[in-house]
């Protein structure tokens, strides 16, 4: 009999018969049931009945408690996400992450979103913005080019250059504060089937032209997934300043935000770090464009391009299909807003008790998306039921069936506490995604932010109720199956491989070496690089082999050295 058909009735009939077969196999005839074994026939059938209806709640508690316990990411609800973008005329602003801004959906509900980082709003804007490819510049569609070089009726055809063999994009950008492009971002916008120009933008390097138009170490960035969006980050250290503390103008401190997977928009935003001033570099015309700009631009370049400016350019694999097609538009001073917002309540152990519901499974109006803090009396913070702790009596939590568990942390005395302070992100979930494009247009605080505008150019996508059972299992077991280990020679040099695009081929042999210890397995690997893609190979030579050097290493079984050699193509 399958549990998800039995009922009380169906499974009482069922324990009557086989009594009945049973007392037959002994000599014994009945007809009827004693009134007393009905009795407790139909109760025991209604506990199996209550039993079974519960099985499906048991499994995903059982899943979600194995998820726990291995560090996996939990089965939670997913905000959706849109893009804001923030306008302003009048002084530099500094928009903090997890500023409240308030949607509304289509069926008429007020929903709240909050920025998933922080960004610097002011004047400046992108003025020459083209993509260079197979040996051709071309301006890009989708710019809102300044006046004066609308006027010069620029030519939009490609116009043959020789920049190097790999495709990048070129952006000078004008009318900078002091702080250069400190916190800025960047959002682009792309086609339908450019797929591969996203999963390129996530790992290729960013750099800013030297005030001699020329690319060095020194402006390389790197993207790095954070929270929400795509944080750049500089690749070496600034070398100029080396040994000496930089004045960097100090920038307003970030309110908390939650801690978001990648989102449906995450990989399209680009924010810039805290731009040292050695490195707030301007240029009048990159190196090796001056002819190109001639020809796009005409007689009117001379006037055009006599003021510097700031040139970043961005690098793409050879094999990267057309970014003049691909790449829709490009906007500064825009970032990601997820459908988020925190629930604090103060929880005193002897009303509220030690289950708390939390989310739309336990009874209430939302979707829980990750726990913020939980801090008991003595303002310490409560622990996961399955992490590790050297300290007597800590406070614990457990979150089960849309319920926040808590175990009472014990003052020093040995008294448990009285109360501790609950901070949960909760979500709509899936009716986030009813929020069109323009439906977010205005803070939560009216008055914060004197001056700015916000447009809403996407609509809201990405959010879910809960992940389902089915695909929750499916991750959990292929995260059981990889855990990101290294065991045999095709996963080595598969990891190596897939490191960064510049390594071509991947070479792996193993050896034994005497040790101290005696013989010693020693993993040997060989990686061939590509030269023209590096802008400074001395330099990012030895960083790549530092990275991936830690990169392999922690995914070593134990007691297996590693011996690394970068070689070119």
């Amino acid at each position: 009999m399958p549990y998800e058909s039995a009922s009380a009735i169906e499974i009482d009939r069922k324990l009557r018969d086989d009594f009945r077969r049973r007392l037959r196999d002994f000599g014994v005839s009945a007809e009827t049931t004693d009134p007393i074994l009905a009795v407790l026939f139909r109760t025991f059938a209604q506990q199996i009945e209550n039993l079974y209806s519960e099985t499906g709640r048991i499994r995903l508690a059982l899943l979600d408690e194995l998820i726990a316990g291995l560090g996996i990411e939990r089965r939670m609800a997913r905000p959706a996400q849109t893009i804001v973008r923030f306008l302003t005329g009048a002084e530099p602003q500094f928009i903090e992450a997890g500023t409240e801004l308030i949607g509304k959906a289509q069926s008429g509900e007020r929903l709240t979103f909050t920025t998933d980082a922080a960004v610097s709003v002011s004047g400046a804007r992108i003025a020459v913005a083209a993509a260079y490819q197979d040996g051709a510049l071309q301006l890009m569609p989708g710019i809102e080019m300044p006046d004066a070089f609308q006027a010069g009726r620029p030519v939009l055809d490609p116009v043959r250059v020789n920049l190097g063999p790999n495709p990048a994009v070129y952006l000078a950008i004008e009318n900078a504060p002091l702080a250069h492009l400190s916190q800025h971002s960047f959002c682009f916008d792309l086609g339908p089937d450019a797929a591969r120009i996203q999963q390129a933008l996530e790992a290729e390097t960013w750099c800013i032209f030297g005030s001699d138009g020329d690319l060095t170490s020194n402006g390389i960035l790197r993207p790095k997934r954070s929270n929400g969006v795509m944080n750049l980050s500089f690749l070496v250290a600034d070398l100029a300043t080396a040994g000496r503390t930089e004045a960097v103008s100090p920038l307003p401190a970030e309110q908390e935000t939650p801690n978001l997977p990648k989102g449906f928009y995450g990989s399209r935003i680009f924010v810039m770090p805290v731009i040292p001033p050695s490195r707030r570099l301007l240029c009048r015309i990159p190196r090796g464009m001056d002819a190109a700009i001639g020809r796009i631009f005409g007689r009117d370049a001379v006037t055009l391009f006599t003021q510097p400016r700031i040139w970043i350019r961005v690098s793409f694999p050879r094999s990267i299909p057309s970014l003049h097609a691909g790449i829709s538009s490009i906007a500064m001073h825009a970032v990601t807003a997820s459908n988020v917002e925190c629930f604090n309540q103060t929880i005193y152990f002897d009303q509220h008790g030690t289950s708390i519901p939390i989310s739309r499974e336990a009874g209430t109006a939302n979707y829980l998306v990750a726990p913020l803090s939980i801090f008991g009396e003595t303002q310490t913070p409560y622990l996961s039921e399955f992490q590790p702790s050297a300290e007597a009596g800590p406070g614990r939590y457990a979150i089960r069936n849309g319920r926040v568990e808590l175990q009472p942390a014990k003052r020093p005395d040995g008294i448990p506490e009285v109360y501790a302070n609950l901070r949960m992100w909760i979500t709509s979930g899936a009716l986030g995604n009813k929020v069109g494009p323009g439906q977010v247009e205005s803070f939560a605080k009216r008055g914060s932010f004197a001056g700015v505008r916000i447009t809403n150019p996407t609509s809201a996508a990405g959010g879910t109720n809960a992940e389902a059972y089915e695909q929750a299992q499916t991750r959990f077991a292929e995260a059981l199956l990889s855990r990101g280990r290294i065991v045999t020679h095709a996963d080595l040099e598969t990891m190596a491989r897939s490191f960064d695009r510049r390594i071509v081929k991947a070479e792996v042999s193993s050896r034994l070496k005497r040790s101290e210890v005696g013989l010693q397995r020693w993993q040997q690997v060989v990686c061939w690089l590509d030269r023209d893609a590096f802008v400074d190979p001395d330099v990012e030579l030895r960083m790549l082999k530092d990275d991936l050097d830690r990169f392999l290493r922690t995914r070593f079984l134990y007691d297996t050295e590693l011996a690394l050699e970068l070689e070119w193509n």
